[in-house]
C-alpha cells in the first residue's frame, strides 16, 4: 500500500473519531437537557435556534469586534514582548536570571487577584481586559521560548559568529527555524488561553463583549441565549485554530524545513 493511501487512511479515521466524540458529546447534553429542567441546562436545538438568531442581529457583531479587538491586542503585545525577552534570556543566562523572580511572581499569582488589582487600577472596560490578558500570557511565551532557545546547537551559533550573521540573520535563519514546533504548540496554547482569559475578564469587570452578555443572559436567567454564548465562545477558538493558527503554524514548519 502507498504511502498517500495510508496517509489518507489515517486522516479519515481521524475525522471519524473525532465526528463521533463530537456527535457523542451533543447526545450527552440532549440526554442532560431531557433530565434537568430548561431553566439550568437549554437543550442543542434551543441553543442553536438562539445562536442563528445572534448572526442575524448586528449588535451581535458588534460585540464579536469588541472581544476580537481586546483579544488581538492582548495576544500581540503578549507574545511579542514573551518572545522578545525569551530570545534574549535563552542566550544570556544573566537576563534569565533577572527576570527569574518576575517570571515566578507572575506565573504564581492567582487570576483573581490580577483582575482585582486590574479593576482598581484601570477601572472596567478594555484596558483592564488587555492588561489582564497580557500579564496572564505572556510568561507562557517567554518561559517556552526561553527554554527552546536555550536548548539550541551551540555549533550553529559558533557558525553564526564565524559567518558574522546579523540578529536578524540568526532569528531567522537559526532561533525560529530551531523553536518552530515549540513555538506552533505554545500559539495554539496561548491562543486559546487567550480567548477563556478575555472572556473571562469581560464577565468580571466589562460593560461589552462576549464576557458581558454572558453574565447578561446569566442574570436574566436567558439559559438558551446564555449556552449560545458559550457556543460562540467555543466555536471562536476553534475558528481562530483552523483558520488563522493553521497557516502560520504551516508557514514556520515550512520556514523550518527550508532552513534546516
Amino acid at each position: 500500500m502507498s504511502s498517500y493511501k495510508v496517509k489518507k487512511q489515517r486522516v479519515i479515521k481521524k475525522l471519524f473519531a473525532q465526528l463521533a466524540g463530537g456527535l457523542a458529546l451533543i447526545a450527552f447534553w440532549q440526554y442532560l437537557a431531557d433530565q434537568l429542567s430548561h431553566m439550568i441546562l437549554a437543550s442543542p436545538s434551543q441553543t442553536i435556534s438562539y445562536m442563528v438568531e445572534l448572526f442575524l442581529d448586528a449588535e451581535f457583531w458588534q460585540t464579536m469586534l469588541v472581544s476580537l479587538t481586546r483579544l488581538t491586542i492582548a495576544l500581540s503585545v503578549a507574545c511579542f514582548i514573551g518572545f522578545s525577552l525569551g530570545v534574549m534570556a535563552g542566550r544570556k543566562s544573566w537576563l534569565r536570571d533577572f527576570l527569574a523572580p518576575t517570571r515566578w511572581l507572575l506565573m504564581s499569582v492567582p487570576p483573581v487577584i490580577v483582575v482585582l488589582l486590574a479593576m482598581l487600577w484601570f477601572g472596567m472596560g478594555s484596558s483592564m481586559v488587555i492588561f489582564i490578558t497580557v500579564i496572564l500570557l505572556t510568561p507562557t511565551v517567554y518561559l517556552n521560548t526561553q527554554k527552546n532557545i536555550a536548548q539550541i546547537n551551540s555549533q550553529w551559533l559558533e557558525l553564526a559568529t564565524i559567518y558574522q550573521f546579523s540578529h536578524y540573520q540568526c532569528l531567522r535563519n537559526i532561533y525560529i527555524p530551531a523553536i518552530a514546533p515549540a513555538l506552533c504548540a505554545t500559539l495554539v496554547m496561548v491562543c486559546c488561553n487567550g480567548v477563556r482569559i478575555v472572556v473571562l475578564a469581560e464577565v468580571l469587570g466589562s460593560h461589552e463583549g462576549i464576557g458581558y452578555q454572558l453574565t447578561s443572559a446569566s442574570s436574566n436567567f436567558e439559559t438558551a441565549e446564555l449556552y449560545a454564548w458559550v457556543l460562540v465562545s467555543l466555536l471562536l477558538v476553534a475558528f481562530l485554530e483552523l483558520l488563522l493558527l493553521k497557516p502560520i503554524q504551516h508557514k514556520l514548519l515550512h520556514w523550518q524545513g527550508e532552513n534546516a
